[in-house]
Formats: structure tokens, C-alpha cells, sequence
């Protein structure tokens, strides 16, 4: 099993290399106080972040899967972090206190929240997504301090709240797209590709203040190094925006490199992975045809093999980290309401969300801060 096959490369990502963080990624050389190293994290609400704390904070007491979260705690130390959270919940339970570990040669960007890396950055309280362990990855690679700018936000598809400049940029374009989506110019004028317009925004916001949200920027400048896009969920339910998926998101990548002056800008495309394997990689219906969720994941896994995009463009599967353990529980017999309090050891959400299992998000951010990580190689 891949996570990425790179056509024209000669990189493969395997399995048990990324599971175990095995990948044999060099430091890079370069200095403390050399220019930030920036990277954009975005995508909808799964970029946003939906690992919730209260199965990680279960796991973490099990010697089974305590391994797996000992970098999100204050010190690595599981015992003091659980003797906080449950002295909390004692006093309050609906507030528990959690003791997350902080990072301050990695920064984060997101929205109107700015500091070091550590749990939180969502707008789920105490809840992560990618932008946790991709930052420790790139953290672990670069000597110089490293920026997220996590920059997403929930039900916005590709299709149309993100659609790029370049396939609105006339009004032909704007005509054409409003007599098939059969709205006015106005609404398309409104609607269409606001929120690629306001992710530029928000990165060149950051960039501009990075002395006022991160004080220990030291005025010794930045590089854009590198993107991450996780979306599609949006884009499932429209036949249009399934069959463009393809061709906006290549559009999309260039467009981005173009506003932000990096031409070669490095991108890991992550494929949905919604109910992960159990249908096989590329989902068919009852006639054999590819059904939604195959469509969307091969434009996705297409768009990196665009000619043009050799050596700088990867697309990794997260099927393989959907959480197997929070899947049996939420369809199970009874489902996950049959028992609440089980089903939040391993998930807190639906599907959508990847089940809000702390593990999926775990090991995804994993593997695109490796992805990364080799495409920064080539």
C-alpha cells in the first residue's frame, strides 16, 4: 500500500515508514534566527481541525495507544496530564482542563488566533487537525522557525466558494458559468471563488504582521516553502463540481503560485478518505460504476499527475488512517448510541469529520509533514 505514486518521480511513500516516522528526511541546514519557513494549511473543516480531546485523552491512558499522543502533552508526561484533566472534570465537568504541549520554533496562524503550535488551533475547543504533527515534522526538519498559516473553513466547495481567479477572470467566463449553474452574474459575482479570494488575503495578513502575532520574529524575513490542501467533501454533491474537481484544482494550484510569487510552489494534495478501504481504494456502485466518492478521489489523485506539476505536486491517500476502532463502534450494533461513553474513546463526530477520531488527524498530519518533507528533497 502507497500513500503516494508519483508518476515521473522516483519517490514512493510507504506505509509503514510513515506510520512509524520512519522516513528518512534530512535536516535541513540553515540557522535559528535565518528567515521563517511558511507554510499554508488549507481546505474546509477538516483542515480546520476536528480531533477531539476527549478519545485522545482516554487513549492516552491505555498503555495500547499511549504512544501515540505523548508529543500533544505538556512534558510528554501522560500521568501529570491526566491527574489535571481529571481533577478538573471533578470540579467542573464541563470544563475539563487539559495540559498540551507548546512548541515555540513553530508557529501558527488561524484566523484570529496566533501563538505556538499546540493543540487548539480550531473552532472546536481543544480540538486539532493536520496542522499538530505536520508541525512537528516541519519543526524537526528546519533549524529556522516555521509558520502555519492554517487558513480553511467548513462547507466550502472547490466548485464554487473556492473557485480560482483564473476561471472567473472574464466575463465571458463569469456568463458562462452563471447559464450553467443557472444563477445570475451578480451571484456569481457574489459567491463564486470568495473564499479563494479571502484565503489571499488572510496569508499575505500574516505575512505583512508577523511582529505583532509571533513577538519572537526577529525581522529576519520569510519563504513561502510549501501548501497543503485538504477539501472535498463539499464538492461530493454537485455532478458539476464533481467533474471539474480536476481541472479547478489544478487551476487552483496555479493561481496560488502566481498571487504568491512562488512558481514551484511545493503542494500535497490529501484525497479524501471518508469511510477509508472498506470499499476499496476507488469506491463502485451496484453497476460498477465509480461511485461519488471514487470520482472526487481520482480527480484528486489526477490533478498531481498534471503535466507540469512533476516532482512538486503529490497527492496522499488518508483512507488508510481512517480509525478502523472508531468505525466499528459508530456502526455497530446499535450504533455508537448504544454506548455513548465507549464511543468517545475512539470518536466524537460524524463522518464527515473522519468520526472525530484523534487518530485519523494524527496520522495524517503525519504523513503530509512527510510528503512534505520529500518533495522539499527533490
Amino acid at each position: 500500500m502507497h500513500f503516494v505514486k508519483k508518476v515521473g518521480t522516483s519517490f514512493f511513500f510507504n506505509s509503514i515508514f510513515v506510520f512509524l516516522g520512519l522516513c528518512s528526511l534530512e535536516q535541513v541546514t540553515g540557522e535559528p534566527n535565518g528567515p521563517v519557513q511558511v507554510f499554508i494549511l488549507a481546505g474546509q473543516s477538516n483542515m480546520e481541525g476536528k480531533g477531539f480531546p476527549r478519545p485522545l485523552s482516554w487513549q492516552l491512558g491505555q498503555a495500547k495507544y499511549r504512544e501515540r499522543y505523548l508529543r500533544f502533552v505538556k512534558d510528554e508526561d501522560d500521568e501529570a496530564f491526566l491527574k489535571t484533566l481529571h481533577s478538573s472534570l471533578a470540579e467542573n465537568s464541563r470544563q475539563p482542563q487539559y495540559a498540551w504541549a507548546e512548541r515555540k520554533d513553530v508557529w501558527v496562524d488561524f484566523h484570529e488566533q496566533h501563538g505556538n503550535l499546540k493543540v487548539g488551533y480550531s473552532p472546536n475547543r481543544d480540538c486539532f487537525g493536520p496542522e499538530f504533527n505536520f508541525g512537528q515534522v516541519m519543526g524537526d526538519l528546519f533549524e529556522e522557525p516555521v509558520l502555519l498559516i492554517k487558513t480553511a473553513w467548513g462547507g466550502k466547495a472547490l466548485g464554487r466558494e473556492f473557485l480560482p481567479p483564473s476561471l472567473r477572470n472574464t466575463n465571458k467566463k463569469i456568463k458562462a458559468l452563471a447559464v450553467r449553474e443557472k444563477k445570475t452574474v451578480q451571484e456569481i459575482l457574489e459567491t463564486y471563488g470568495v473564499f479563494y479570494d479571502l484565503m489571499i488575503d488572510e496569508i499575505k495578513q500574516s505575512l505583512s504582521q508577523l511582529q505583532k502575532n509571533h513577538p519572537d520574529y526577529q525581522e529576519q524575513g520569510y519563504e513561502i516553502k510549501g501548501m497543503v490542501w485538504f477539501q472535498g467533501w463539499n464538492d461530493l454533491f454537485d455532478e458539476n463540481y464533481r467533474k471539474g474537481y480536476e481541472s479547478n484544482l489544478t487551476a487552483l494550484i496555479r493561481d496560488i503560485r502566481k498571487d504568491l510569487n512562488v512558481p514551484d510552489l511545493p503542494v500535497v494534495i490529501g484525497q479524501n478518505g471518508h469511510d477509508g478501504d472498506k470499499k476499496g481504494a476507488y469506491p463502485t456502485d451496484k453497476d460498477g460504476n465509480p461511485d461519488n466518492h471514487a470520482t472526487l478521489r481520482k480527480a484528486q489523485w489526477d490533478a498531481a499527475q498534471v503535466s507540469g506539476f512533476e516532482g512538486t505536486v503529490v497527492c496522499i491517500r488518508t483512507a488508510p488512517f481512517w480509525d478502523m476502532d472508531a468505525d466499528a463502534i459508530y456502526y455497530g450494533p446499535g450504533s455508537w448510541k448504544k454506548d455513548v461513553d465507549k464511543w468517545r474513546q475512539f470518536g466524537d463526530d460524524r463522518p464527515y469529520h473522519y468520526l472525530g477520531s484523534p487518530w485519523f488527524f494524527a496520522q495524517t498530519g503525519t504523513a503530509f509533514g512527510h510528503a512534505m518533507g520529500l518533495l522539499l528533497e527533490q
